[in-house]
């Protein structure tokens, strides 16, 4: 009886965690014995509210049984029990009211994974969902917020190339995997030890030139996005009026040396 309480607790906590978006975002960001730990908090509460509603049935048969015998229902010295009845029953060797409490604990599990409201949010509730999120982590809230107001962004990767434009999406829930999906406007690298910007490729001057969009056809600004792997980002920023001003008189400077 003890393995089968422990196994539905922690199929049920596995499940809920893997399914509700809130949680899932919390348990792809555990590591170790912290991961077990959360999936045993989860199962506990929800083998908790299957024995809450248990002790409930045993208290509903109590007063039934009561009112049934203080009333001329009882016959003779026959006095009803049903409470007593029902922690007796068995079921397949196991007492049924633990069979009772396992059932109620996943049928629980099941809804607050699939039917609750909170499990089918929409696309503002999700928006409020990961902005609450973010707020724990200074990366993704500052993607996040890029992606909310449209700033532009500018990355910095470990191999001193950067790159400057609109994040399109951003994807922490696997550490393996977790990467961010730029479109980019500017790309260059830093130059030597005084670390300059150089710019390579104006990407925002060829698309005004060529007509294209986030939405245009048969090209869009889509299809030069960059997928750049989080682990390979050195620093990320804002990229600001003052910045862009700042780029500018570079570029002019160093046009004039060339001449």
């Amino acid at each position: 009886m003890g393995t089968a309480v422990f196994m539905v607790l922690m199929v049920c906590g596995y499940w809920y965690t893997s399914r509700d978006l809130s949680t899932r975002f919390k348990f792809k960001r555990t590591f170790g014995w912290d991961v077990y730990f959360l999936v045993a908090l989860y199962g506990c509460i929800f083998v908790l509210q299957g024995l809450l509603a248990t002790a409930l049935i045993w208290l509903a048969l109590l007063v039934a049984s009561t009112i049934l015998n203080a009333t001329s229902y009882s016959l003779a010295d026959h006095y009803h029990h049903m409470q007593m009845d029902f922690m007796n029953w068995s079921f397949l060797g196991i007492q049924a009211p633990v069979v009772i409490m396992l059932t109620l604990a996943v049928l629980f599990c099941l809804y607050r994974s699939n039917w609750a409201g909170s499990a089918r949010l929409n696309s503002s509730g999700r928006k409020e969902l990961y902005k609450r999120l973010t707020h724990s982590n200074g990366v993704e809230g500052l993607l996040f917020q890029c992606m909310e107001e449209g700033h532009l962004a500018w990355i910095t990767l470990k191999s001193r190339r950067i790159y400057i434009g609109m994040i399109h999406t951003a994807s922490f829930e696997n550490s393996a995997t977790a990467n961010v999906v730029l479109i980019p406007m500017l790309s260059g690298y830093r130059e030597g030890k005084m670390l300059n910007l150089c710019i390579e490729h104006n990407y925002s001057a060829w698309y005004d030139e060529h007509g294209i969009t986030l939405d245009s056809s048969p090209r869009s600004a889509m299809d030069f996005r960059k997928v750049i792997m989080v682990e390979q980002i050195e620093s990320l920023s804002l990229f600001d009026s003052a910045s862009a001003s700042a780029l500018a008189i570079k570029e002019s400077a160093e046009q004039a040396q060339n001449k």
